[in-house]
């Protein structure tokens, strides 16, 4: 299990909000949702890009400097900046 999510015995509290930035290489998660505050153009072009609830990513490469990250899914390589990253709420594989 990953060290950033909040732990309560062993299980994961259903309140904490973990998001795709906070992962690092190697890591699996699901998609649990895309924040709220994200809409239009912006949360159209993350669900094109495969970035929809239970959708199995994982964190592949991360530039020096942590932006951008490359994550897995959906069989592609795709790059997000970790501010796009930080609107995509996860939960572990």
């Amino acid at each position: 299990m990953f060290e950033i999510f909040k732990k309560k015995g062993k299980e994961i509290i259903s309140e904490s909000k973990v998001i795709l930035s906070e992962l690092i290489p190697g890591q699996k998660a699901f998609v649990k949702k895309i924040s709220p505050d994200c809409q239009g153009i912006e949360r159209q072009r993350l669900m094109d890009l495969g970035f929809v609830p239970g959708s199995l990513v994982e964190v592949e490469i991360r530039s020096p400097f942590r932006d951008p990250t490359a994550y897995r899914i959906k069989g592609g390589l795709i790059a997000l900046r970790r501010i796009q990253a930080s609107k995509i709420q996860i939960s572990p594989a």
